[in-house]
Parts: C-alpha cells; sequence; structure tokens
C-alpha cells in the first residue's frame, strides 16, 4: 500500500469523526427581510425618512423537491445559522470523502494493471 494511499484512508477516518460531530443541520438560505405596511400614515412610508418594519427572518431551501419558505423567531436565529453551518460543513466534508474515494479507486484500478 502507499503512502498516498494511507494518507487518503486517514483523511477518510478524520472526515467520518468529523461528520458525527456535526449535530443538527439543515439545507437553506437565510435571509432578512423588510416590509412596508398598508397604513398611509405609517413611518414606513413618510416621504422623507422612510423606515421600513422589520428585520423579519425568512428560510428558504428545498428539501425532497420541495420547495419550502418559513419565518424564524428572532431567539431563533442564532441557532437556524448554526444549523446552516452544520449542514454546509456536511456538504464539504462529503464532497471530500468523494474525491478522496474516487482518488484511492483510481489509483487501486491503476496498480492492478501495473
Amino acid at each position: 500500500m502507499t503512502t498516498q494511499l494511507r494518507r487518503w484512508q486517514a483523511r477518510v477516518r478524520r472526515i467520518k469523526e468529523e461528520l458525527l460531530d456535526l449535530g443538527e443541520m439543515r439545507p437553506g438560505t437565510l435571509s432578512e427581510q423588510y416590509n412596508v405596511c398598508g397604513k398611509a400614515t405609517c413611518r414606513c412610508k413618510d416621504p422623507r425618512n422612510p423606515r421600513k418594519h422589520g428585520p423579519y427572518y425568512q428560510i428558504s431551501y428545498s428539501h425532497g423537491g420541495r420547495s419550502t419558505t418559513e419565518f424564524v423567531k428572532r431567539e431563533r436565529v442564532a441557532e437556524v445559522r448554526r444549523q446552516l453551518g452544520n449542514y454546509a460543513r456536511f456538504k464539504k466534508l462529503t464532497a471530500e470523502w468523494v474525491s478522496l474515494s474516487l482518488r484511492m479507486a483510481n489509483l487501486r484500478r491503476q496498480q492492478l494493471k501495473g
């Protein structure tokens, strides 16, 4: 077994360990929304200094072929950001794992030929 193959296998083991520690995750994008209401005399319609209502937080994601948008309460924004970060880390780690697996398969195939 080559040194390179051992290094790749070790990295895959570390990736698996990192995946176990990720915690809750969710896909999507969190956005901050501001809006204008329907009251003619509201501060949001001031001609000189309009001040929209908000921020309101919204998460949008697709899962299982369905797109979803949900409002997020302000007190849950940090939790949702953590979940989004965990999901991004999950995607990055699994992509690296697949890339390493393909390299290992190619190296083994070359070793069998030669």
